[in-house]
Formats: C-alpha cells, structure tokens, sequence
C-alpha cells in the first residue's frame, strides 16, 4: 500500500476550465480494471470545502468537509489519473493536477489556509 500526500498549494491548478458532469457515458470498465482508493482530507481552510474526485469529463462527488477538520473518503477508482475538485463553498473552486493512482493507495490532501484565493467559479462548471 502507498500513502501519497499531496499539499495542495503545490497541486493547484486554477486556470483549467472543465466540461461534462459525472454518468457522461463513458464506457464502463471491467471489475478487475476498477482500484478502491482512500483519501484523508484535511480542510485547514476557513471555509467549508465539497470534494470530487475527477477526470475527463466526469466527477463523482465525495462529501463535505467541514472548516478546521478532516474528514476520509473511500470510493472506486477506475485505473488512471485521479485530481480532486474542490468546491470552497461561495467561494469558487480548484482542480488539482492529475496523480496517477494504484490499487489500494492512501491519499492524504490538505487544503491550506490561503488555497481559497486559487478558485475561481468558471472551474466549477463541470
């Protein structure tokens, strides 16, 4: 099992505009092909954040974490890159980088005090 953490002011990528919503009908994949992933998520934010977890196109929305708290997620991942989408509520959202991920993997995300002057609502239209 690898633990892989990921401070998100070195991950952000703002600029990105994205499209599609989850269920887009992207073809489904084989059970074998599919990896449970966890992640640890640690809100150091002043404003409450919902988390997605995205690619291509889709999200599938993970749960709320509260300011000032941490909260973990389990969910299955299909085989590839994974970035989160994090929705700093009335405040716009971010979009990490692609990590790629493994059967199994830990992640650790922490969103810091200032990642909410990174969002932008056109990033949350997806």
């Amino acid at each position: 099992m690898t633990v892989k953490i990921l401070g998100l002011v070195f991950w952000v990528s703002a600029a990105f505009a994205c499209g599609g919503r989850s269920g887009s009908g992207a073809p489904v994949r084989p059970a074998d092909e599919r990896e449970e992933i966890s992640v640890e998520v640690q809100n150091q934010n002043f404003y409450q954040a919902t988390v997605y977890a995205y690619r291509a196109g889709s999200r599938k929305r993970l749960g709320v974490v509260e300011s000032q708290r941490t909260r973990s997620f389990e969910f299955v991942w299909i085989t590839g890159d994974l970035r989160f989408l994090i929705d700093f509520f009335a405040n716009g959202c971010i979009l990490t980088e692609p990590l790629p991920v493994d059967r199994g993997d830990d992640l650790l995300l922490i969103l810091e005090p200032q990642d909410f002057r990174r969002a932008s609502r056109a990033v949350c239209r997806v």
